[in-house]
């Protein structure tokens, strides 16, 4: 609208100025008449010619901010030409495309001749994920603020917003340590999480949990099943991610982060299984360390983790094997 009034007011001149020539019959209103024209076909022009040195470029503060934490992206614009504009609208595409969430933001930003002009985008991320920004076009306009044209301006760069591992939920290693009774232990065979490596005599300080409760009965002794460190395996964990609701995808991924922290505080190895939506299927990482875990979620944040029946194709792939599922209601022991 403000474009149409532009060329109405800068017409109405032009006929008001004509109609003075016609009438006083000047030199001045001649030169005016010629300087009007002579402008404006320059002014378009100069659109025209500046678009294609134009270049765009998106910096960030790093790979990774903590979420909650405000970071600064910086958005530049190279203007290689000599030609000065007073109005540039860059048209960005802003939002966690992990978590499916994008929107369109224009900025305006003046374009210096010979230099690069940068414009400083505060952003903060409420939910881990992976914040992408990236450029769609920039629009220009000239002078007189009578024309516009649009280029492609290919840019982005995203940064991933992790974990803080601050979760109320408290994790039992007794818990995990376990993963089935003796009924099950029976009946799936290797699908404990700590096998049996033997069992022997009790001896005061043994945990209750590893008395072997039919072998005690029948020598009336007891008797406690020795079982293997966890460290000495890689522990299965399943993410079930639903991204209906954000927050309750957050949550999943704030208490999957602080429960692998856990294990490996306690030099508990582990692998974590997820359905990849960007690949279209299961991918399966170990984390052996806290440097691999946060590898491993930026993965998970990268190959835009999702639901997509994990489970049911986990279990298809690792028959009669047990897990820990990570999801909304917690971390579950699966058999």
């Amino acid at each position: 609208m403000r474009r149409f009034k532009n060329i109405f007011e800068y017409a109405f001149l032009f006929g008001l100025n004509g109609l003075m020539l016609w009438y006083f019959r000047g030199y001045l209103n001649l030169l005016i008449a010629v300087a009007m024209i002579v402008f404006l076909v320059l002014d378009v022009t100069s659109v025209l010619v500046l678009k294609r040195y134009l270049s765009i470029s998106i910096e960030v503060p790093g790979e990774q901010m903590p979420k909650n934490t405000t970071f600064v992206v910086r958005v530049n614009v190279r203007n290689q030409s000599v030609i000065p504009l007073i109005n540039g609208v860059i048209r960005l595409q802003i939002g966690n495309v992990f978590m499916g969430e994008t929107a369109g933001q224009d900025i305006e930003i003046p374009l210096k001749p010979l230099a690069v002009t940068g414009l400083g985008l505060p952003l903060c991320s409420a939910c881990v994920g992976d914040v992408e920004i990236r450029t769609e076009k920039i629009v220009l306009t000239d002078f007189l603020g009578m024309f516009c044209t649009e280029r492609e301006a290919s840019a982005s760069n995203h940064v991933f917003i992790i974990p803080r591992g601050e979760t109320e939920q408290e994790f039992s290693l007794n818990a995990f340590e376990k993963g089935m009774n003796e009924v099950e232990e029976t009946q799936m065979r290797g699908s404990d999480f700590s096998d049996v490596s033997q069992i022997r005599e009790y001896i005061p300080g043994d945990a209750i949990k590893n008395i072997h409760w039919k072998l005690s009965a029948k020598k009336d002794v007891w008797m406690v099943k020795e079982r293997l460190q966890m460290s000495s395996q890689k522990l299965l964990v399943v993410l079930k991610l639903e991204k209906s609701s954000e927050e309750a995808a957050d949550r999943t991924i704030e208490t999957l982060y602080s429960f692998g922290e856990f294990l490996l505080t306690n030099h508990v190895p582990f692998t974590l299984c997820w359905w990849s939506d960007k690949f279209r299927e299961i991918r399966q990482e170990t984390a052996e360390s806290s440097a691999d875990w946060l590898d491993v979620m930026l993965h998970v944040f990268s190959t835009r983790a999702g639901n997509e029946m994990a489970e049911q194709h986990f279990r298809s792939l690792h028959p009669g094997q047990g897990y820990v599922l990570a999801c909304e209601e917690g971390m579950l022991v699966k058999v």
